[in-house]
C-alpha cells in the first residue's frame, strides 16, 4: 500500500506539472500575441512618424523659400522709401 500512495502522490505531482506547463504555454502564447500587437502598433508609430517629419520638412522648406521672398521684397521696398525719407529730410531742412 506504501509503494500505491507513492505511486499515487508522484501522478498528482506529474498532473500538477503538466498543469503547470500547460499554463505557462498558454501564457507564452498570450504574450507572443500582445507582442505581435505591439510590434504593428510600433510600425503604425514610425508611419506617422515619418509622415510628420515629411511633413515639417515641407513646411520648413516653405518658411525658407518665404523668408527669401520677404528679404528680397523688404531690399526692393527699403531702397526707395530711403531715398524718398531721405529726399523728405534734405528738402524739409
Amino acid at each position: 500500500m506504501h509503494a500505491s500512495d507513492e505511486e499515487d502522490a508522484q501522478a498528482r505531482r506529474a498532473q500538477t506539472s503538466l498543469m503547470l506547463l500547460w499554463s505557462r504555454i498558454t501564457e507564452l502564447e498570450n504574450l507572443q500575441q500582445k507582442f505581435g500587437n505591439m510590434k504593428d502598433l510600433l510600425g503604425e508609430l514610425v508611419e506617422l512618424h515619418q509622415d510628420i517629419v515629411a511633413r515639417v520638412s515641407e513646411d520648413m522648406s516653405e518658411a525658407v523659400a518665404t523668408t527669401m521672398k520677404v528679404a528680397q521684397l523688404r531690399q526692393l521696398v527699403d531702397t526707395p522709401i530711403a531715398k524718398i525719407l531721405s529726399n523728405a529730410i534734405r528738402g524739409n531742412m
